[in-house]
């Protein structure tokens, strides 16, 4: 597994999560149904990306990791030292940010923190965490939905550092989307064939089919946390048209707006 893709997902679902925790501080939680609601949510939310980096291949199918929920009842009688599930840096992690959270004594109502932690498990292990804490400051209570992935480090390529100059070129192709890409590429003193090679190997694909990837990416972002009709997301993103879109997602890569969760449309709060 590429670093600079490993990377791309951790970026990526550590904004979703973000954007997870703004969408629940505007909704009107119901105190009855708000634990299942942030498990719930945060489920689908790490659920739908995974499978949609499968299916873009940004994320390969033999890639070998493991992942496991955890939910953890927070309250002073209850301190995370005493939680077995718990690696010493994720206690440590959790205390900082649900204690500065709890001392803040301006605070009413409930509020929601996302959380993303990298830490070595083990000398060859890399573990990420991921998730919400719902954070009731009436009762001074903190309840945690965790998912944590570990992943051994000798699945991962660290040698593309070479390549990050394709990063810069994909900065200029963002900002002026109309560039020939074999300008791109003579720019950076490479033949077009040096150049789709470097971008096999940092991105996996090649320059455009990439491209293309980030948009759809961009696109279930704004399925999912934003309340864009359809027609205003193919236009903010730049297809051609709607069924140009449509085509990517159900014929190229197969990954249905069925499968999207829309968020402030199923929201019933």
């Amino acid at each position: 597994m590429n670093v600079k893709l490993l990377s791309l997902i951790e970026r990526r679902v550590n904004k979703a999560i973000q954007l997870l925790s703004e969408f629940l501080s505007n909704s009107k939680p119901h105190d009855y149904l708000l634990k299942k609601q942030v498990s719930g949510y945060t489920d689908v939310v790490i659920e739908t990306h995974i499978a949609l980096f499968k299916a873009l291949d940004i994320l390969p199918h033999d890639f070998l990791y493991s992942v496991r929920e955890i939910q953890i009842d927070y309250h002073p009688d209850n301190e995370f030292t005493r939680n077995g599930q718990l690696n010493k840096k994720v206690i440590t992690y959790l205390n900082e940010i649900t204690g500065s959270a709890l001392d803040n004594s301006s605070a009413s109502g409930y509020s929601f923190i996302p959380l993303h932690l990298n830490f070595y498990s083990s000398f060859s292990d890399l573990s990420t965490v991921f998730g919400l804490c719902l954070i009731n400051h009436s009762a001074r209570t903190v309840q945690v939905f965790l998912h944590e992935f570990t992943l051994n480090t000798r699945q991962i390529n660290f040698s593309t550092h070479s390549l990050n100059y394709l990063d810069n070129v994909l900065l200029k192709f963002k900002s002026d989307p109309s560039v020939n890409i074999r300008n791109l590429s003579k720019t950076n003193n490479l033949s077009y064939q040096q150049f789709q090679k470097d971008c096999r190997q940092y991105f996996g694909t090649t320059f455009y089919d990439f491209t293309i990837k980030l948009k759809m990416m961009d696109v279930v972002e704004d399925l999912m946390f934003s309340k864009l009709m359809i027609k205003e997301i193919v236009y903010k993103h730049r297809f051609a048209e709607y069924s140009n879109m449509y085509k990517f997602f159900h014929r190229t890569y197969h990954f249905p707006f069925k499968n999207i969760t829309r968020f402030y449309f199923s929201d019933k709060g």
